[in-house]
C-alpha cells in the first residue's frame, strides 16, 4: 500500500488542541485529508505499544498532542509520554521503530490552527517518505519430532516364594459318649489305689559319747617332791 493511501494517526488529549467542530463522525479530521483522531483523556494515558500497534497496522505515521508541559490537567501525563517517546523514561520505543513517522505537540486548547499546520506538514513529510518495507513473517519452524522413546526393559520377576505348606489341623479327638464315660469311671474306680509312699524316718542318731577327761597337767610353781633323801 502506498504512503498516500495510509491515513496519519492523531493520539489527541481533550483538554489539548479543541478539534471538536473539525471531526466527523469517524474522526476523521476536516481540512487535513488522510489523517484520523483518536481522543484521550490525557496524553500520559499513550503508551509506547499503541504508537508502534498504529504503525504495524499500517499508519503512515502517528502524531501524538498533549497539553503544554507545565500545564497538564493531570499534573504529569504529558511529560511521562515525552519522556518515554524521546527513550528517557522506560518503557520507551523499540528501536525497530522509524522515528521519522513519529511526532508529538504540546499545544493548549485554544492553538487550533497551529495543530492544523503542524498536522498538514506532519502528513506531507511521512507521504514523501519510501513505504515502509515490511518483513514477511518468519516461518515457524516445524517441530522436531520427539526421540523414540527408549523401550523400556522388561522388570526383572520377582523370585518366586515357595508355597507356605497347608499345615492341616489336627483330628480332634472324637468326643467320649456319656455311656462310655460311665464305664471308663468304673474301671477307674475298680483299680487298685497305690498306697501313699511315706518318706523314710531317719535314724536316730545317740550322741556321741564324750571323751574322758584327761588330767589336767600341773603348772604351779612349787617345789618338786625329791626322791632321794639327802
Amino acid at each position: 500500500m502506498a504512503n498516500e493511501e495510509k491515513k496519519v494517526i492523531t493520539l489527541l488529549c481533550e483538554r489539548a488542541a479543541d478539534l471538536h467542530n473539525l471531526l466527523d463522525a469517524d474522526g476523521n479530521l476536516q481540512g487535513v485529508p488522510g489523517m484520523s483522531v483518536v481522543k484521550l483523556p490525557c496524553s500520559g494515558m499513550v503508551q509506547p505499544l499503541m504508537v508502534e500497534g498504529a504503525l504495524k497496522a499500517g499508519a503512515a505515521g502517528v502524531l501524538v498532542c498533549g497539553c503544554q508541559i507545565g500545564d497538564c490537567f493531570y499534573r504529569e501525563g504529558n511529560k511521562m509520554i515525552r519522556e518515554r517517546l524521546l527513550g528517557m523514561r522506560p518503557p520507551g520505543l523499540k528501536k525497530t521503530v522509524d522515528r521519522r513517522r513519529v511526532l508529538a505537540v504540546w499545544l493548549s486548547r485554544v492553538q487550533v490552527k497551529k495543530f492544523m499546520a503542524d498536522a498538514s506538514d506532519f502528513v506531507a513529510y511521512v507521504r514523501g517518505l519510501e513505504a515502509p518495507v515490511v518483513e514477511p513473517a518468519k516461518p515457524v519452524p516445524a517441530a522436531k519430532p520427539a526421540p523414540a522413546a527408549k523401550s523400556a526393559e522388561p522388570a526383572e520377576k520377582a523370585a518366586e516364594k515357595p508355597a507356605a505348606a497347608v499345615v492341616k489341623p489336627e483330628d480332634k479327638p472324637a468326643a467320649v459318649k456319656p455311656a462310655e464315660a460311665d464305664k471308663v469311671k468304673e474301671v477307674v474306680d475298680a483299680a487298685p489305689k497305690a498306697e501313699a509312699v511315706k518318706p523314710a524316718e531317719k535314724p536316730a542318731v545317740s550322741p556321741a559319747e564324750k571323751p574322758a577327761d584327761k588330767p589336767v597337767a600341773d603348772t604351779g610353781s612349787g617345789d618338786t617332791a625329791k626322791s632321794d633323801d639327802k
